[in-house]
């Protein structure tokens, strides 16, 4: 048996075993489909020659090629990210040489609740205190059980708990929630509302009988997200001047918590930082990826995904893909494409679990002669002089 962590959502889940068959490792049946998914495409995945404009080449003339478009490029920009630990920090060290920005494949999400706790502060849990302490969790969000297919199992509803053998009382909300939540904060605050809804008054009878409520969120619609978030943080804000309370924000995986923890770490504010002035500046707006794209401000994209097999979204600008070796292109293809290391299959790795709270080792499953991101960024910033 092969015992491994899983790389490919957000709980990053550290109990899985791969049955093994004469040292080689078999069709992984771990009953989680993103688990099972995920192993199965790197396992699979046989490409391992870069593309320059969709025609194989060999990697000293693809390397040639991504310093060339580096060197000729005025603002790059070091996107998508959906990695691990080593993924993002060969990103923010090519932001640094080139003088580029860094952004992250789920940056909107990300932005948002960090603009949310510059402003106001939140209470915040942890995985292992949902699961040993919480007596109520209110769980919110769009399909979070597809997201986190493990969830009840790891989290919610194991018997095994620190303190009492009993499982949370769980309540399920939803993503469209935002008039229940304010009914129920005003009501709890002891403030009138003009329009009740029937439920609130079992929402607010489970709060209170409840020593211990955490609010679950998972990803929300957009249109929603920020008004939700801002809702149940000032709610448990409330609720913890007289008892306690706490938010849990689970993100979406694909290396987001990863890519803003080791970003902070590295340039002191996290992604959609620019670091064109020599210097890293950041502003959630304007460095936005999407909008850097769309408004032709970066010139040159630079795409990161070891982990998903998705392609980069179609731009204007000329495109360098550091991805999985199982990504295919139907529509035009990159400028150049270099195949990676998979990190927790092809290569060692780490990866931030949901809450942000443990780096999770990520075990190499094989010997692979695919690259991992880090060493051809490495090579391309000795090989090209210092922009800034």
């Amino acid at each position: 048996m092969a015992y491994i962590s899983c790389p490919f959502c957000a709980m990053v889940c550290d109990d899985l075993s791969l049955p093994l068959h004469n040292r080689e490792t078999t069709t992984p049946q771990f009953g989680c489909n993103k688990a099972d998914q995920g192993f199965r495409s790197a396992l699979q995945a046989t490409r391992q020659t870069p593309l320059i404009d969709g025609e194989e080449a060999s990697w000293e003339a693809a390397m040639k090629q991504a310093g060339s478009l580096l060197k000729g490029a005025k603002h790059p920009l070091f996107h998508g990210l959906a990695g691990d630990l080593l993924d993002s920090r060969a990103a923010i060290r090519m932001a640094d040489h080139f003088g580029g920005s860094i952004d992250h494949l789920h940056g909107d999400a990300i932005a948002r609740n960090l603009r949310i706790y510059q402003q106001s502060g939140w209470q915040i849990s942890s995985m292992g205190e949902v699961r040993n302490r919480a007596d109520l969790v209110i769980l919110i969000g769009t399909a979070p059980e597809q997201l986190y297919p493990r969830l009840r199992e790891k989290m919610l509803e194991g018997s095994e708990r620190l303190h009492g053998d009993v499982p949370p009382t769980i309540r399920e909300l939803g993503d469209d929630c935002l008039d229940l939540l304010s009914i129920v904060r005003a009501r709890l605050a002891g403030k009138p509302v003009q329009q009740d809804i029937a439920d609130s008054e079992t929402l607010i009878g489970q709060i209170n009988a409840a020593s211990y409520p955490v609010f679950v969120i998972a990803p929300l619609p957009e249109q929603r997200a920020e008004l939700i978030v801002r809702t149940c943080v000032g709610l448990v804000r409330d609720l913890n001047e007289t008892r306690r309370s706490a938010l849990l924000m689970l993100g979406a995986g694909d290396g987001d918590t990863t890519a803003q923890l080791s970003a902070t770490w590295h340039n002191g504010f996290g992604i959609r930082t620019c670091h064109a002035k020599g210097y890293p500046e950041q502003d959630l707006q304007m460095q936005a990826g999407d909008r850097l794209l769309q408004s032709g401000e970066a010139d040159l994209l630079v795409w990161f995904s070891s982990l998903r097999c998705d392609p980069p979204p179609a731009v204007a600008q000329p495109t360098i893909v550091f991805g999985h070796p199982a990504m295919s292109f139907t529509d035009k293809p990159p400028a150049l494409f270099l195949p990676v290391a998979v990190p927790g299959v092809h290569r060692r790795g780490y990866l931030h679990r949901a809450d942000g709270l443990r780096l999770v080792p990520l075990p190499a499953l094989r010997e692979s002669p695919l690259p991992d991101s880090g060493a051809l960024c490495d090579q391309l910033i000795s090989q090209e002089p210092r922009r800034c």
